[in-house]
């Protein structure tokens, strides 16, 4: 089947997806409250929908696909809003005239600005774009779409994965299949994968703890256009490692997010025991299982899913149910739940924004109608979970610097990497800078502020180095000194892959013997937080 045929077929169904401009999309079960109605006025985004992002300053970031400087309704190009989890909002950035679709919403970077994609973008090309815009409103066109290759057409916002750079995929329209791309903090583009048989993303881009990229693709010619799961590395290695069927649900309606357990989880929007998708878990090896069947009259239809921290999975649809749109949890046990939106009521409609736990443990999300004016809302959701603080970096050597997100981060008096006190430098209430200490141990990282300590969402896995080894040559049964950094927590030394007897002295020094059946070659240390090897081999005499 050819990409012209299948944009025939699946045209109601792109205007559908358009909305979940990420492969994170929440939400709950419980009644939302609102917090903000967005304005139909001159001076106000309008119509939010995509990614929402957490700032430095503790507001969200979002974009309104409508709206700005010219008017909600009237050929309005969008806007970039920031907004308080108390609902104050401000428009930090219009669109200019010609630029359009730009409904991806944001991704935040490393260097605190703000990343997203407009679908049909710079009236130039007219084949879409990737911007910046930093906190005070400054925009930059990175990236202008030539259809080269099948780039063109970006829904979702890039990612930024652990080595700096910023990854996402392209093509939903106009017989485009898309690709995978690579866009460098410097603005180098390239082009990683095109797709083909495998055609017209359902997805963005999700890193695993494996490093390697994941998403969804809406059609696949080897699981009969029913839909796949794919890998990519960052080398552009790609690989289908799943193809949806319609027992288990298939057309996948959002990208795979990679839970606690490991296994990914994801939703369809067709198969399944009703015909209406399926929210299911996944694993590397292929096996699925479906986690809940939905019914699209009390449940919604199209869903997407986030875990936050009180293990549950949560998510929104777009119709279904009452015509409007629902929220939904699915705990951890297998209950469902589901809140249905009325039809342009009070509380909005059409959730199109995937919604974000802040790190004061609430759930926020906006709708792309109903409210007050009719043009979308802006939520909360309490989920019962504690505050906490959020990693930019999950792992890293000692003395790298860590960005940490929170509240009340200004009156900060400690920050502990596994116990082990850290320096920092605050960056006002929502966001601090620490360095991991030497002797720093894999593990949570702790926040002392005078309310109460606050415990980052995921742990810090701190990765070791070798520096030396002595001696460097020597038979069976000599002791050799290795010294390096985070060895403390070493459960594993090998001699050219021959596990040896080791005893770990300090942070800074572990002593092993070579073992018996070594080989010539590298010496491996494995702790907690990953492994390390040294420069050069080991002879074996």
């Amino acid at each position: 089947m050819n990409c012209t045929l299948l944009q025939a077929k699946t045209f109601a169904l792109t205007m559908l997806i358009l909305a979940f401009a990420t492969a994170a999309l929440p939400a709950a079960a419980q009644t939302p409250t609102v917090l903000y109605n967005f304005q139909n006025n001159l001076s106000d985004a309008c119509v939010p929908q995509g990614s929402l992002a957490q700032g430095r300053d503790g507001s969200l970031y979002g974009v309104g696909v409508d709206g700005g400087f010219h008017s909600c309704g009237a050929n309005g190009y969008g806007a970039v809003y920031k907004i308080s989890t108390t609902g104050v909002e401000n428009v930090v950035f219009n669109f200019p005239t010609g630029w359009g679709s730009c409904n991806s919403g944001l991704t935040l970077g490393s260097d605190g600005n703000f990343y997203g994609a407009c679908e049909t973008g710079n009236p130039a090309t007219g084949l879409g774009s990737i911007y910046k815009v930093t906190p005070s409103g400054v925009f930059t066109d990175l990236h202008d779409f030539t259809a080269t290759a099948g780039d063109a057409y970006p829904l979702f916002a890039p990612i930024q994965a652990l080595d700096g750079n910023f990854y996402g995929t392209t093509g939903l329209q106009n017989a485009i299949c898309g690709n995978v791309y690579k866009l460098t903090t410097a603005g180098v583009y390239t082009n990683l994968h095109t797709f083909s048989g495998d055609c017209l993303t359902a997805s963005g881009l999700t890193q695993g703890k494996d490093k390697n990229l994941y998403g969804t693709l809406l059609f696949c010619s080897a699981s009969g256009n029913r839909g796949c799961a794919y890998k990519i590395t960052t080398k552009g290695v790609y690989k289908v490692f799943y193809g949806f069927v319609d027992a288990t649900g298939w057309t996948p309606s959002s990208g795979l997010i990679q839970a606690t357990d490991g296994k990914f989880r994801g939703t369809t929007q067709l198969g399944g025991t009703g015909g209406n998708g399926a929210i299911y878990s996944l694993t590397l090896a292929g096996k699925i299982t479906v986690l809940h069947n939905i019914n699209v009259a009390t449940d919604g239809g199209i869903l997407s899913i986030l875990q936050p921290t009180d293990g549950n999975f949560y998510g929104g649809g777009l119709n279904g149910g009452l015509g409007s749109g629902s929220l939904y949890e699915l705990t951890a046990k297998g209950v469902f739940s589901a809140f249905l939106f009325p039809t342009n009521g009070s509380d909005g409609s059409e959730p199109a924004s995937p919604l974000i736990q802040h790190t004061d443990g609430l759930l926020y999300g906006t709708t792309s109608a109903g409210g007050s004016h009719g043009v979308g809302t802006f939520f909360s959701e309490d989920i019962g979970a504690k505050p906490f603080v959020r990693l930019a970096l999950t792992s890293g050597i000692e003395s790298t610097s860590v960005g940490i997100f929170g509240q009340g981060l200004s009156n900060a008096t400690g920050v502990t990497f596994g116990g082990t006190t850290a320096t920092f430098t605050t960056s006002g209430d929502g966001y601090l800078t620490a360095t991991v200490p030497s002797g720093a141990k894999t593990g949570s990282v702790v926040v002392q502020i005078p309310s109460g300590n606050l415990t980052s969402s995921a742990t810090f896995s701190v990765t070791p180095t070798i520096k030396t080894f002595s001696p460097t040559s020597g038979p069976v049964g000599t002791s050799v000194t290795i010294t390096g950094t985070g060895l403390l927590q070493a459960t594993k030394v090998t001699f050219g892959g021959v596990a040896a007897a080791f005893t770990p002295n300090s942070d800074t020094q572990v002593t092993a013997t070579v073992p018996t059946g070594a080989k010539t070659g590298t010496i491996v240390v494995t702790t907690k937080g990953g492994k390390a090897t040294g420069k050069g081999k080991f002879t074996v005499n």
